[in-house]
């Protein structure tokens, strides 16, 4: 700024220049400012601001554009945050406007060599600075290289010394300075595929691309990673350019021939991080070019594997064109990455980057490519990794396994590509991958394959089955086998928990008929082709499973014929022994019962669909019985005997109803004796279906729901009475000797239902296998009761023992009294004494072992009592929710309210009285309420006061709701028939008024009249 004179302007107007000099350089320290900023928008700004003055219409002279670029460079070696980002921008902006205009008038500013020249200056380290301002420096270098070449100054004309003298700076400093050769590998590379789809001449294009290979090779640079990126590229989009000899076999480095050097480079795409960069540098010289190191390891991949594996998923369209001398991804993977990063001496860091390419290929790569990455040494590191949790590697090897489960999901069709590789013997993958790695990925991956893996991965699954991989031990092929049937069973409940998406339902079908002929094939026969032969106990497990199938896809009305496809599926190959002898041994009464079955069976197929549902339900049930005598159940044989008595009753009644109009006298009696005949089968039916339902088994749970549900409006009063005198019974051993005429304590084990809470998630006996510490997982309410009991006599029963144990030993129990005695009380006994002794011991200890023999007996029991009263319970549910119109449905509320205040075991109690609530849900609207005659009416004025009567017990909270919505219901009927039976209902509510006033063994609610009351409203405003 020029200083004050005397001779100068006026003070006014010097000082209305220098406020204008003033803000003219704030406004630039503010732009160069802003460059560093950290915002983004904040530096876009700026640079914007800064390449504005330099635009052909501001006409920036030499010294403004050497300043400008000056202080630029400068810039690039700030070690601010955001400064190289935003100075590189504005500089490659800026090298466009002033290298794009037209010649100034002095003819200055447009050299592009002065420009390298300021570049290489302000760049340059001298060697007397701190160690970050020379990384300030190199990183500034670099950026200016970038920004350079991005500018496109270099590529106006024929390549020339300045182009050369580019390249050689960015090589130079990619040797001194390993740590920086990956980025500056990247500017080259991104140059020459930028040059690739750049419009400028083709011949101009080539020889730019030429000098850079020739300056790559003269840098002893071109078997880096580095190299091997910028060689593809080139060879890419220049096929036409000469390329240095004596480099790579046939000028391609993924020739075939190339695989161990190339194998070298990528593996040394990093160094060990445990080298400093002291010893790095001084080993730069001695280790020459070929594989030279960048430094440091670096857990980012390097940018030349995209390179090399995107050049690889085109060797198939390649190998069409003739190079059959490239390498093929397959090749390329087990020799790079299996043995090179995979071996077993890699360190982590090197098998860190294999996962990482391992994810890569698995997320990107077209699935014939991804399916080929899953070789030996990669799986067997996977699953070391995976199984430990404190290993170097394990949120790696959880990284890769998501990603296959989150490819899995976005493509289902590469699910068998990965169970393949996982679980195959070609890639040592193992059978059990999920038990040895402790995980669900497997698992995980085969319920979300669709149609076309599942053809692939159940056969696998057989194969592997019938000949497990690795030692042919019994033990470990049982493992084995029982690992692969779960996966089966997993794969059905996921098929038939969704709908087919967009699937053919056929195939669908097919493939759920394939996985339960699987297990028929080795639940059912001794097969030779199988090694080893199968334990008992796996092929009862396998016998569960199909169990278990049925009982997911019954669920479902479209896989509703697959029970009969099983049973006749068994029955094919028990007669031709084409999977070897059948197991199953039956006497000719059973054979003859099983033979007949399949007879109706057949007849039931051929009926036409006016009764599908009850078709079916007859089908299901035959079939699951048939099911049950190749089990070996006892009582099946007997149970298909009163199936063809039921089938000839129910079914055999249509072909009379089809000639009812030709009917004479004579054939109306037969008519009636037909109905009651249809009675008679219906109440056969009911106890079949109890059998089934007092079994520990969701499958027969749900059959006898389903069945249950498909002839609930033909259950007769006869019928209805079996279910509610089981609600009757005592939840006790006399209770449970009373309802299966039971006289000692060998009762059905598998009736037992521990945990006696009726959850529909309980597991299925006939499913599970039965492990250590697995029988106890779930508590209930009614486990605490049975147990309470128990534990509120374990005293006194300890008492009584102990007492007596002390009368035969003549001694005293520990804490009570002790009797005087004498001095010789010690002595020795004599033999008879000791025999004598033994006698008593021996009758005490059997009368302790019988104590605990019919305490266990008790508790058993009383399990039993409760789960059958379960299953009981859902099916009167289903009977309230589609019979709740029948007059016969009253008959209920009476039982279920007497169960809901007798029952000790809270859940019962509870369930029975959400039934009853269930049905008065039902029974909302006039339409919905029984309908009943004048001669039915005093049986429901009964029915009312029978209620009215149970409410006057004392119970549980629930008891009184329930007592108080049966009586309303009732109330309903009664007035639905004949408004004029409101007066009796009162005088019915006003007798149970006084009984409550007057009476200390009256112990109804006072809610049970506030509903009444309540409803006189809703009546009244009716009425009005």
């Amino acid at each position: 700024m020029a200083t004050r004179t005397g001779g100068g302007p006026p003070p006014s107007k010097k000082r209305r220049r220098e406020a204008l000099l003033v803000s003219v350089d704030r406004k630039q320290i503010e732009i160069y400012e802003d460059l560093a900023s950290e915002t983004d928008a904040v530096r876009l700004q700026a640079a914007a601001a800064l390449v504005a003055q330099f635009t052909p219409d501001q006409a920036p002279t030499a010294e403004h554009i050497d300043r400008a670029l000056a202080r630029l460079f400068r810039g690039l070696c700030s070690s601010r945050k955001a400064a190289r980002i935003g100075f590189s921008i504005a500089l490659t902006e800026v090298l466009v406007q002033v290298f794009g205009a037209p010649v100034s008038a002095s003819g200055e500013g447009k050299d592009v060599g002065a420009v390298l020249g300021v570049w290489e200056r302000l760049t340059d380290s001298s060697g007397g600075e701190s160690g970050q301002e020379q990384r300030d420096h190199y990183f500034g270098r670099l950026f200016g290289a970038e920004a350079i070449i991005k500018s496109g100054i270099l590529f106006q004309a024929a390549p020339g010394a300045e182009w050369t003298r580019l390249l050689d700076r960015v090589f130079e400093l990619a040797k001194k300075k390993p740590w920086l050769r990956e980025e500056c590998g990247w500017i080259v590379f991104r140059c020459v595929l930028d040059l690739a789809s750049s419009p400028k001449e083709e011949q101009v294009k080539v020889k730019l691309v030429e000098v850079a290979l020739e300056r790559l090779c003269a840098h002893d640079l071109a078997k880096t990673p580095e190299g091997v990126a910028v060689w593809l590229a080139a060879k890419e989009g220049f096929p036409s350019a000469k390329f240095p000899a004596k480099v790579w076999k046939h000028e391609d480095p993924l020739d075939a021939k190339e695989r161990v050097s190339l194998g070298k480079v990528m593996k040394d795409s990093s160094s060990n991080s445990s080298a400093s960069a002291g010893q790095q540098e001084e080993e730069e010289g001695k280790k020459g070019g070929a594989a030279a190191n960048s430094g440091v390891w670096n857990s980012k991949l390097h940018f030349a594997w995209d390179v090399v594996l995107g050049r690889l998923a085109q060797v198939p369209k390649a190998k069409a064109k003739g190079e059959s001398s490239r390498l093929g991804f397959a090749e390329f993977w087990t020799e790079v990455v299996d043995n090179g990063l995979f071996a077993a001496a890699s360190s982590e860091e090197r098998k860190y980057w294999g996962f990482s390419l391992f994810i890569k290929v698995i997320t990107d790569s077209p699935r014939a490519v991804a399916g080929q990455a899953f070789t030996k040494n990669l799986v067997r590191c996977l699953m070391n990794q995976l199984a430990v949790e404190d290993r170097y590697l394990h949120r790696m090897a959880v990284k890769a396994a998501k990603s296959l489960q989150t490819r899995v999901a976005k493509e289902p069709a590469f699910a068998a590509a990965a169970v393949r590789g996982l679980m195959g013997p070609a890639t040592g993958g193992s059978v059990t991958f999920d038990q040895a790695t402790k995980t669900k990925t497997v698992e995980k991956i085969v319920v979300e394959a669709d149609v076309e893996a599942l053809t692939e991965i159940v056969p696998l699954f057989e194969s592997l089955i019938a000949a497990p991989c690795g030692p042919h031990d019994s033990k470990t092929a049982a493992a084995s086998r029982q690992f692969l049937a779960g996966l089966l069973l997993a794969i059905v409940r996921a098929r038939a928990s969704t709908d087919p998406k967009g699937e053919d339902d056929d195939d669908a079908h097919s493939i759920l008929e394939q996985i339960l002929s699987i297990f028929v094939r080795f639940a059912y026969f001794k097969d030779p082709a199988v090694s080893p032969a199968f334990a008992e106990q796996t092929q009862e497990l396998f016998r569960s499973r199909i169990n278990s199938c049925i009982n997911s896809l019954i669920a479902t009305t479209r896989y509703a014929a697959i029970p009969y496809a099983v049973v006749r599926q068994i029955r094919d190959l028990a007669k031709s022994e084409e999977r070897g002898k059948f197991i199953v041994s039956m006497d000719e009464t059973i054979a003859g019962a099983v033979k007949n079955a399949f007879k109706s069976l057949k007849k039931l197929a051929s009926m036409k669909k006016d009764n599908a549902a009850s078709v079916d339900a007859f089908r299901l049930l035959y079939s699951l019985t048939i099911l049950q005598v190749y089990n070996g159940d006892a009582d099946a044989a007997s149970m298909l005997e009163e199936l063809d008595f039921c089938y000839t009753q129910i079914f055999g009644e249509e072909k009379t109803k089809s000639k009812k109009s030709k009917k004479s006298k004579k054939e109306d009696e037969a008519g009636e004796d037909d109905d009651e005949k249809t009675s008679d089968a219906s109440d056969a039916l009911v106890e079949i279906l109890l059998s089934f339902a007092s079994k520990q088994s969701q499958l027969f749970r749900r059959m006898s729901e389903q069945v249950f549900g498909a002839f609930a409006e033909t259950i007769t009063e006869n019928g209805l009475e079996s279910l509610t005198s089981i609600l009757e019974a005592k939840e006790s051993l006399a209770g449970q000797q009373e309802m299966f005429d039971q006289q000692d304590e060998d009762g059905d084990a598998d009736m037992m239902d521990v945990d006696g809470d009726g959850d529909d998630d309980e597991l299925d006996s006939d499913v599970e296998v039965v492990e250590a510490g697995a029988g106890g997982s779930e508590s209930s309410s009614s486990d605490e009761e049975l147990s309470g009991d128990e534990d509120e006599g374990n005293d006194d029963e300890e008492a009584i023992f102990e007492a007596k144990l002390a009368a035969a030993l003549g001694t005293h129990r520990l804490g009570a009294d002790m009797p005087e005695a004498d001095e010789d009380s010690d002595a020795d006994m004599n033999d008879d004494e000791m025999e004598e002794l033994d006698e008593q011991l021996v009758k005490v200890f059997r009368a302790r072992r019988d104590a605990l023999g019919q305490k266990k007996d008790k508790k058993d029991a009383r399990a039993t009592m409760v789960h059958f009263k379960n299953r009981v319970l859902d099916l009167l549910e289903i009977y309230v929710k589609k019979c709740h119109a029948k007059l016969l449905a009253l008959d209920l509320l009476l039982p279920l309210l007497r169960l809901t205040r007798k029952s000790a075991n809270k859940q019962i109690s509870t369930r029975a009285a959400a039934v009853l609530r269930e049905y008065t849900k039902q029974c909302k609207g006039a339409t919905a309420l029984p309908v009943i005659g004048v001669e039915d009416v005093d049986n429901v004025w009964e029915l009312l006061k029978s209620v009215h009567t149970e409410a006057t017990h004392s119970g549980p909270p629930a008891h009184a709701t329930a007592c108080s919505q049966a009586s309303l219901l009732v109330v309903k009927v009664l007035v639905a028939q004949e408004r004029g039976n409101v007066a009796g209902v009162v005088d019915v509510y006003g007798e149970t008024r006084k009984k409550q006033l007057l009476s200390r063994k009256c112990h109804v609610q006072p809610s049970f009249f506030t509903d009444w009351n309540n409803w006189c409203v809703s009546f009244g405003k009716m009425k009005n």
